[in-house]
C-alpha cells in the first residue's frame, strides 16, 4: 500500500530575526559580531534540511504545502488576548526581547502565526485523511512558550494551539516532546487537562535551568493520562520507549 506524506515549509518561516547575537548573546559591549547570523536558533539549519531534501530528490515523493496564518481564534484557544497585543506591538515597533531569551525583529509576529498556521495545516490534513502522515518544518519553534509568555527563542506555543484545535474533534490528545531541552511550556498549557497527555523526553536541567524545570529525578514521572510524563535523562542514549498504546 502506498502511503504519502505531507511536508509544510514556507521560507517566509525562516525571515524571523532575533537582530544580531552570538549564539545567545546580544551584540555589543564586549560581545564581538558573528561572521553569519550567529544566533543559535538559525534559520540556516532549516534551510539546509529543506536544501537536502531538494537536492536529494525526496522532495519529488512529498505533498509539498504551505498554509495559511493561524488565526486569532485558534491562537486564543492557548494564548491570552493582551500577550498577544504585547507581542504585536513589540514586533510592529521594530522588535526588542519579548521575554528571557525570547529576543523578536519586525514582522516576528506575523512570521510566527505562520508557523502556527503550518503546524495546524499538517496535522489537519492527516485527521481529514489527506495524507497519512505529516511533517511540519518552521520557525521560530515553541515548545518553551507559555500562556502568556515568551521564553527561550519561542512566542507561540505551536503544537498547543494545534492540539487545543484537534482536541476539539477528538477525545483524547497525546503530545510526545522530544529535545534536549524541557518542553516546559507545553507541559505547563496542559498539565492541568484531563484531555490532553504530554510526554518530554529531555536532557536533565539543561534547560529551563532550574527550577523552572523542575526536574526531580532521572525517572520516569507517570501522572496519568491528561497529566504529565516526563522522562529526564543525563548524556545516555534512548534507543526505545513505548509511550502509549
Amino acid at each position: 500500500m502506498n502511503r504519502s506524506t505531507a511536508f509544510f515549509f514556507d521560507e517566509m518561516s525562516l525571515w524571523h530575526s532575533a537582530s544580531a547575537h552570538a549564539l545567545t548573546l546580544p551584540v555589543g559591549g564586549w560581545v564581538q559580531p558573528p561572521v553569519g547570523s550567529g544566533h543559535a536558533e538559525s534559520p540556516e539549519t532549516k534551510r539546509r534540511l529543506k536544501s537536502l531534501l531538494d537536492v536529494s530528490g525526496l522532495s519529488h515523493h512529498l505533498h509539498m504545502h504551505s498554509a495559511a496564518v493561524a488565526n486569532e481564534a485558534d491562537l486564543l484557544r492557548v494564548h491570552g488576548r493582551e500577550y498577544l497585543q504585547r507581542f504585536k506591538a513589540l514586533s510592529d515597533a521594530g522588535g526588542g526581547d519579548l521575554g528571557p531569551q525570547a529576543p523578536i525583529g519586525p514582522g516576528s509576529y506575523e512570521i510566527a502565526r505562520l508557523c502556527a498556521g503550518l503546524t495546524i495545516a499538517a496535522v489537519d490534513a492527516v485527521l481529514k485523511g489527506l495524507a497519512d502522515n505529516a511533517y511540519s518544518l518552521s520557525r521560530p519553534p515553541g515548545h518553551h512558550c507559555l500562556a502568556s509568555d515568551a521564553m527561550g527563542f519561542c512566542f507561540l506555543a505551536n503544537i498547543a494551539i494545534e492540539a487545543a484545535k484537534a482536541r476539539s474533534g477528538l477525545g483524547k490528545v497525546a503530545v510526545i516532546d522530544w529535545d534536549v531541552h524541557h518542553g516546559n511550556g507545553t507541559q505547563s498549557i496542559f498539565e492541568e487537562r484531563a484531555d490532553v497527555l504530554t510526554i518530554s523526553l529531555h536532557q536533565d536541567a539543561c534547560y529551563p535551568p532550574p527550577p523552572a524545570t523542575a526536574a526531580k529525578t532521572n525517572v520516569a514521572e507517570v501522572l496519568g493520562w491528561g497529566r504529565t510524563s516526563i522522562f529526564r535523562y543525563r548524556r545516555g542514549v534512548v534507543t526505545t520507549l513505548t509511550c502509549m498504546q
